[in-house]
């Protein structure tokens, strides 16, 4: 039976991990299973190379011994391995719920990936995971999160590879263009995804939604080239803002938070802008976009909120709800 390049790369993996000393290519030509002992050298110098880049890529770190007449190979066990995970019982649930939300979320594009390394955490905690009492992070999200987590494994081969992404792309206003990017890096909210770039075109770092994102396509010219460098002190936490902060133009809003909503300020403000203690209360200040998307954002957090500024908050807030009670009768 015909071994496939993923289980080569397992095998080879293995091996490697396995061998108490440095290897030479010749005993893993023929040692690890996938190398045909009927290849010629020229073949298994491009297919080694080949595996050693994308275990490389997985985080395995391989160093080269060359002190002797030939190459050899071995992990770095110091910059390979992982130090001892030493959870409390109570540390270990909170893992698996949180992995289960993740697992049973359809716009998360990791849940292989999720699934192994949760199942080497926590191999030792007795309780299966499971997914049916997940919240579904996605569930508020209006677009199709299987489609957001197809886009999301592309633009992740990109990001990782620093490679060029063209797609089409709808605006906020509903107009179309074509965009031509260097992805930096991915993050998500409340069940959507977001992709921070750089464009060429407009000169300035852009966040796009990748649920607006259509025809992805990563740079297939040079695939081990890149064809960017991300800024060194590129950091996609400062990116993640809030739905209603998204936007060239903005302006500081006040609000204050009282009972139930006072106190789940820290949280639902996800630690954007700025919370002033008011006794059991609170007066947020927070950089706003688009008035509207904040105003959705008291309704969906309140009771508890007030507008103290602008006025146009006020305003637009006090026009959706009439707008509401108006439909409904």
């Amino acid at each position: 039976m015909a071994i496939s390049a993923t289980e080569r790369i397992v095998n080879l993996a293995l091996f490697l991990a396995s061998a108490h000393r440095p290897v030479s290519a010749t005993e893993i030509a023929a040692s690890v299973a996938g190398y045909s002992p009927d290849q010629k050298p020229e073949a298994f110098a491009r297919m080694f190379e080949r595996d050693k880049e994308d275990l490389r890529r997985a985080g395995l770190v391989i160093t080269i011994d060359r002190s002797g007449d030939a190459e050899r190979y071995v992990f770095d066990p110091a910059e390979t391995y992982a130090g001892e995970v030493d959870l409390t019982p109570v540390e270990a649930v909170e893992l698996r719920a949180a992995a289960a939300a993740m697992l049973s979320d359809s716009s998360f594009p990791y849940t292989e990936d999720l699934r192994m390394a949760i199942a080497k955490v926590v191999a030792g905690a007795g309780t299966r995971m499971g997914s049916s009492s997940a919240i579904l992070p996605s569930a508020s999200a209006d677009e199709s999160p299987e489609a957001q987590a197809e886009i999301v494994a592309e633009l992740t081969r990109a990001v990782e590879s620093h490679k060029r992404v063209r797609f089409s792309y709808t605006g906020a206003q509903g107009r179309l263009s074509e965009r031509e990017v260097e992805p930096w890096g991915l993050f998500a909210r409340d069940g959507r995804w977001y992709a921070v770039a750089w464009d060429p075109a407009a000169e300035g770092e852009r966040i796009f939604a990748v649920a607006r994102m259509r025809d992805v396509a990563v740079n297939a010219q040079r695939p081990k080239t890149p064809d960017f460098e991300p800024p060194v002190d590129f950091d996609v936490a400062s990116c993640m803002l809030m739905p209603f902060q998204y936007g060239p133009k903005t302006r500081d809003a006040v609000l204050h938070l009282a009972g139930p909503a006072g106190r789940r300020a820290p949280a639902i403000t996800a630690g954007q802008g700025t919370l002033t203690s008011d006794g059991g209360a609170c007066f947020w200040r927070v950089p706003v976009a688009d008035e509207t998307l904040l105003a959705r954002w008291i309704v969906e957090n309140g009771p508890g909120i007030t507008v103290v500024e602008p006025a146009s908050l006020r305003e637009t807030l006090a026009a959706g709800l009439q707008r509401v009670a108006a439909s409904h009768g």
